[in-house]
């Protein structure tokens, strides 16, 4: 089993579920909870006691960044914290599930985000308000409940009575239930719990204007705050330019709703193009509480984080060696496929890895499990600047290999010189067997017009800085008429007689390929065109 783990722990959904959403990884992604958890215990202590002007009792948080970053897993998961949810309730709005975007369209969004178990939560608190106001009011609360003699004469305590109204087995007056509360909720406030304990839901269907959707909503805080002792997140997804919703938003921020907090999110060409469509909504923005950029979350320590998350939220005792060994799967993907550079594309890939990898009854997301699933899932898919069309697979242990310098500079001294033996056997080159006592040579040999061409690889970084000594000493005895010294370091030096390559990683890797498939005897019709290309590349024949 993979990392020890019986079930894929990565989401394979495009886009993320209160479930999925329960893990967090990523240093911007935690901090930018951290900030957001900040502003809610501000909010929620002054709304408590009641302190300071409106003002303080309405926060605006944005969360801004591109698609595919994020940005809706982390607004999601504040519905999983503990802390947050004892301290706040949240309704979550996706607007691109608004259509159209009327006043009633976007009301019942925002109170269908609200969830079931918000109305059960208000009948369960209302009730609890009933029983603590029974010892000031008894006779009110008797009638509220409909207790009478038949009740007490069965046995049924007013504790019981009110049980059976929590468990929907029985109704109450709604009239002595407005005459109990009016001296702490306003009439509004009132018939909305009264809607809300006999529909179990908030059903308008014509608000007809944008100022009884804000009487509503503020209605909504002011019971949160007062009945649950809760502060309320408005949270509103995939905000756009939608001139409907540009209109929507400064109604609600101007509106300084109390006991709330506005979390909107969106992208950052949105963003630029609210300034344009209407400068005076970003300027509201800009003047938000908490802005949360996350700038940086598609880097690849960010994704490598949150990756590394799903595996540890279920097996914290993963190895160091793993998170190593996957961590540099996780920089072969993210480095030469630009198509992969935010989380959602990369957890689509490792989550499609690690069925392959389970499948297989591999301990870990090998090499080959990622290539099979990129050429089944991206079939069309091809490494970036690869001449010899190396195998995913392939790639991954060319890197490995490449972080060792020794071991690195001898496999390509080994293929430049099979590269050589290869265009002999093609009759195209011819190698020198001549005797050189020269150290900074690796291989020599004579093209098609005769001349003697020496080979320097000079890969570690002793021989990068003796350039000049290596170019003295061909010239000193003259052994070749050309001398091509391959490096990996980017160099404009100029010499005559003298030609610098600098081999990349993807030719490092082409190279490593083509002698492993040279020593294995394991060319196809391709491959000769494709070792020319190569040998041109790094200017050998």
């Amino acid at each position: 089993m993979p990392y020890g783990l019986e079930n894929n722990p990565f989401p394979s959904t495009p886009t993320p579920s209160i479930t999925t959403s329960k893990i967090l990884g990523g240093k911007r992604h935690i901090e930018a909870v951290d900030s957001i958890k900040k502003c809610i215990i501000d909010l929620e202590s002054k709304s408590k006691l009641n302190a300071g002007q409106s003002d303080d009792l309405f926060k605006i948080v944005t969360i801004i960044q591109d698609v595919g970053s994020g940005k809706t897993h982390l607004t999601l998961h504040l519905k999983t914290i503990a802390d947050i949810r004892d301290k706040s309730v949240i309704t979550y709005t996706d607007l691109t599930q608004v259509q159209p975007r009327d006043i009633d369209n976007f009301f019942h969004s925002i109170i269908s985000g609200f969830g079931s178990e918000y109305f059960s939560l208000i009948r369960t608190q209302l009730m609890q308000y009933l029983k603590e106001s029974y010892k000031q009011n008894p006779k009110l609360v008797k009638k509220i409940i409909k207790y009478g003699f038949f009740d007490s004469l069965n046995g049924n305590s007013i504790s019981d009575k009110i049980e059976r109204l929590t468990e929907k087995k029985s109704t109450l007056s709604f009239e002595h239930l407005f005459e109990l509360m009016s001296k702490d909720f306003t009439k509004m406030e009132i018939h909305l719990v009264s809607e809300i304990i006999r529909t179990g839901t908030l059903n308008y269907s014509d608000l007809k204007t944008f100022e009884n959707l804000v009487m509503v909503l503020k209605a909504l805080a002011a019971i949160n705050i007062k009945l649950l002792n809760k502060i309320t997140i408005f949270q509103i997804d995939e905000f756009d330019t939608n001139l409907s919703s540009l209109e929507y938003m400064k109604g609600l921020i101007n509106s300084h709703i109390s006991y709330a907090m506005l979390m909107i999110v969106t992208t950052p060409s949105y963003y630029s193009e609210i300034s344009r469509l209407s400068p005076s909504l970003f300027d509201r923005l800009e003047k938000a509480n908490y802005k949360i950029d996350l700038a940086g979350s598609n880097s690849f320590d960010e994704i490598d984080g949150i990756v590394l998350q799903y595996i540890l939220h279920h097996n914290p005792k993963l190895s160091s060696s793993e998170r190593k060994d996957l961590s540099s799967k996780i920089r072969i993907i993210y480095d030469e496929f630009p198509d992969f550079r935010n989380i959602r594309s990369i957890l689509n890939v490792i989550s499609h890895a690690f069925d392959t990898a389970l499948s297989k009854k591999s301990d870990i997301i090998d090499e080959q499990s990622i290539e099979d699933t990129l050429k089944s899932v991206y079939p069309g898919l091809r490494l970036r600047g690869s001449i010899m069309g190396i195998p995913i697979s392939d790639f991954i242990k060319m890197r490995k290999l490449s972080i060792d310098k020794d071991r690195l500079e001898i496999g390509i001294r080994e293929a430049v010189k099979n590269l050589i033996n290869y265009f002999e056997e093609m009759g195209a080159v011819k190698k020198n067997q001549d005797k050189i006592d020269l150290d900074c040579l690796d291989a020599i040999y004579n093209d098609h017009m005769g001349k003697r061409i020496g080979i320097t690889i000079a890969v570690d970084t002793d021989k990068n800085k003796n350039f000049d000594k290596i170019v003295m000493s061909t010239k000193k005895t003259s052994v070749v008429d050309k001398l091509v010294i391959l490096t990996t370091n980017m160099t404009n030096i100029k010499r005559t007689g003298t030609t610098f390559v600098t081999i990349d990683k993807w030719k490092l890797a082409d190279l490593l390929y083509f002698n492993k498939k040279y020593d294995s005897h394991e060319f196809s019709n391709e491959d000769p065109q494709k070792a020319i290309l190569l040998a041109k590349s790094i200017q050998i024949c």
